[in-house]
């Protein structure tokens, strides 16, 4: 038997084919909407967690998925499914190759982001972005504790390569296989000067600090789950996580191919 703990897209009807895998397979499910956490002896019996939903629906698993060591099988219920690669179809294909002991992870870079006493680990990016107002923004960047370069206009992201096909491609940042120890930084429409992206080894650290505060509202979006008030004057932190994240991927399709599909290459 297969015990996960669960998680699944807000008001989603369970499909009549996960349903029945979950029945063929005898899988048990730990809805984490139940508003009780598993204790210490309870998460021992799962074999990981379950996603049925989108990319955004997985976002909100990695937390708990790094703090417990658990690694992710994400169900694609969602519109694009880059992060959950299983399909529906494929889903008794992965549960038989889980009991069988033959299931392959694929282990994905998490970036770090501190800012004061928060700390948080996302997946794909920190995006700072300007308010309600539209003013531009400046921000000051720091790689390993040099001045590099002042970006002035609407923002910056920095994202992990898994993150690279999310936010930072939307910002005319560049896709970058997951494989890649790096990190990418990408300034949004940035007038002065006008850089696209930068891609640095995922060993450096880099500080971002806002120059300027008037009346604008700046924050930092975290994997479009959390949101910081940013201030003058205090750094936040990017930083390669201490571990890794262990995704399961297709067992039918690479990577290469989904993103060929995805965006019709």
């Amino acid at each position: 038997m297969l015990s996960f703990l669960f998680v699944s897209k807000d008001n989603l009807e369970w499909p009549s084919l996960f349903r029945e895998s979950i029945k063929r397979y005898g899988v048990k499910l730990w809805p984490l909407s139940s508003g009780r956490e598993p204790h210490d002896e309870e998460r021992k019996a799962f074999a990981g967690i379950l996603v049925l939903g989108g990319d955004g629906t997985l976002l909100k698993a990695v937390p708990l998925a790094y703090k417990w060591g658990l690694p992710i099988l994400g169900v694609n219920m969602g519109k694009f499914g880059f992060l959950t690669e299983v399909t529906l179809e494929e889903l008794p294909l992965v549960l038989e190759k889980w009991l069988e002991g033959k299931i392959t992870f694929e282990e994905r870079s998490l970036l770090q982001v501190q800012y004061g006493e928060e700390k948080e680990v996302v997946l794909n990016e920190g995006a700072i972005l300007k308010g309600p107002l539209g003013r531009i923004i400046t921000l000051e960047i720091k790689i390993e504790g040099s001045d590099f370069l002042k970006v002035c206009g609407d923002g910056l992201i920095v994202s992990t390569p898994t993150g690279s096909t999310a936010y930072n491609l939307s910002a005319g940042g560049p896709v970058v296989h997951p494989r890649t120890e790096a990190l990418l930084i990408t300034p949004i429409c940035a007038f002065r000067p006008p850089l696209k992206s930068l891609i640095i080894p995922d060993t450096f650290i880099i500080e971002v600090s806002l120059i300027e505060e008037e009346e604008e509202v700046v924050h930092l979006l975290l994997d479009g789950r959390k949101n910081w008030r940013l201030h003058q004057g205090k750094s936040i932190i990017f930083s390669k996580a201490p571990e890794k994240l262990k995704l399961i991927p297709s067992p039918t399709k690479s990577y290469l191919r989904i993103l060929r599909e995805k965006f019709n290459w």
